[in-house]
């Protein structure tokens, strides 16, 4: 028979291992900075932390350039974060709504006041962002002139570097060097936590 105090012991080891692998997909989150003649994508801001991850959501933001020119102006922020629980939706039943995810968001706008800010209720477990659309593998803003989206990936997808630069680091690049974020994603759309159809 277990106790409960093995109950608790195994839980704390289990909290314990899952916190250092976060810090490493997180740290792995720098992949995504560059420096080429056509895109520039530096660090900005991160959710303060003292390396524990005890709050349900971390985000992480880049700021976007298209170019490496010291005086080049920024055109846009890239937001990381990773989702490891959300609130409980009640508009649709998403299939992928009650799992851990990473979440890559781009904010055509260079103010980080309009940055993506993915939080438990954005998106929540319907898959639902207010002002958002869901198409067939991102959201866009409800804004024909925005050119915003975010797209969702499994947590469980992203074990190492070579998986971060695939599924987040690659589609990204082509995407903010002019590609359209649509046709990135169906290179990795089995990969993907598709938004909810409507």
């Amino acid at each position: 028979m277990t106790n409960p105090d093995s109950i608790l012991w195994r839980s704390a080891q289990n909290i314990q291992s899952s916190q250092h692998n976060l810090n490493k997909l997180y740290d792995a989150f720098a992949l995504i900075e560059c420096s080429c003649s056509d895109l520039a994508i530096e660090i900005a801001d991160e959710d303060a932390t003292d390396g524990d991850f005890l709050q349900a959501v971390w985000n992480c933001y880049f700021y976007v350039k298209r170019s490496n020119r010291a005086n080049a102006k920024i055109t846009g922020t890239l937001t990381l974060a990773i989702q490891l629980t959300s609130d409980e939706g009640e508009e649709i039943d998403w299939e992928h709504g009650k799992r851990a995810k990473v979440l890559v968001g781009y904010a055509g706008d260079p103010s980080m006041e309009n940055a993506w800010v993915f939080l438990t209720d954005a998106p929540n477990t319907a898959g639902y962002y207010e002002d958002c659309l869901p198409h067939s593998l991102h959201w866009k803003i409800d804004d024909a002139g925005d050119p915003s989206w975010f797209y969702a990936l499994p947590l469980d997808h992203l074990t190492n570097a070579t998986a971060v630069r695939e599924l987040i680091v690659a589609p990204v690049h082509e995407a903010l060097r002019g590609g359209k974020i649509e046709n990135e994603l169906h290179k990795i759309e089995k990969a993907l936590c598709q938004p909810p159809k409507q």
